[in-house]
């Protein structure tokens, strides 16, 4: 892929998220045009895949989805309800063995049934921030001694963004995710288009090829915390008035790239890769790459 390294790398921090011992997984929300690879990007996250089919609904609605188990710690699905995950990755889910969900395009849950749309935004309102400890159904429980944290990276189009912003700002949603935006330059669009041409497509696909440590202790040193609550203010959600999950995702972000890069101690090399990559944290997609 061309020009995005940068949303890559921030992708791959963020699964190291999942690794941090005592901290809930960075969640993170992709926002570009259509056709500017958003699923592409997120598909790379998701090395080293197996397929499993999980079957939702009932009845006349009754249908099997493909979710993708990522080395046991990220799943990755086109949809996914509170049902199909509690009933198929219930246990998995209370060990803390999963730690981040992929969902590759979130207008899929968004464009469900009001009444079942909110149920769902809900749900991983819970489940990334505060835990999910009881959900229950008229078929099933699921029922946890402590609330399980998942972390979710999703994406939508900048077009689909701006007509459903506000229910998912009304509800509390989007302050709970880091925003990463971008918007292709004309030269950009030129070297994408002629790298299609020569077919280059076929060999852009390439895995991560992630291997999370055990869970670890990453300390925060207070030289990153100081500097991080600086940049947390100038890329603060209008949402969120007193701006302190800005802080912590950034924070997470900084413990996450220094356990990606083999250390359990952060040091300025994570906040010097915050106040680079910070030029994308907004839903307008500002930065032409």
């Amino acid at each position: 892929m061309i020009g995005v390294d940068e949303i890559l790398d921030a992708l791959k921090v963020t699964v190291y998220t999942g690794a941090i011992k005592g901290e809930n997984p960075l969640s993170i929300f992709l926002m570009a045009k259509v056709g500017s690879g958003k699923t592409s990007m997120v598909k790379q996250v998701a090395s080293k895949t197996k397929v499993e089919q999980v079957e939702v609904g009932k009845g006349k609605d009754k249908k099997k989805i493909d979710i993708r188990k990522i080395d046991g710690s990220v799943l990755y699905a086109t949809q996914v309800t509170p049902f199909a995950l509690y009933t198929s990755y219930g246990a998995e889910l209370k060990k803390g063995h999963i730690k981040h969900i992929i969902i590759p395009d979130f207008l899929s849950i968004l464009n469900q049934p009001k009444y079942q749309m909110m149920q769902v935004v809900q749900f991983f309102n819970h489940l990334i921030e505060e835990g999910i400890m009881s959900v229950e159904s008229r078929d099933s429980r699921f029922l946890s001694e402590v609330p399980v944290t998942v972390g979710l990276i999703t994406t939508m189009a900048k077009q689909d963004f701006r007509r459903r912003k506000p229910e998912l700002a009304a509800c509390g949603f989007l302050s709970r995710l880091l925003p990463l935006s971008f918007r292709y330059s004309d030269k950009t669009k030129v070297e994408i288009i002629d790298s299609i041409g020569l077919r280059e497509y076929r060999k852009a696909m390439t895995n991560f090829n992630i291997k999370l440590p055990p869970e670890t202790e990453v300390e925060l040193r207070q030289e990153e915390v100081q500097i991080i609550k600086y940049l947390a203010l100038r890329c603060k959600d209008p949402e969120d008035d007193l701006g302190a999950r800005r802080v912590k995702q950034l924070q997470l972000f900084a413990m996450g790239n220094a356990l990606m890069d083999g250390r359990d101690i952060t040091n300025s090399a994570d906040t010097d890769k915050i106040l680079e990559y910070i030029k994308f944290v907004n839903y307008e997609c500002r930065v032409e790459i």
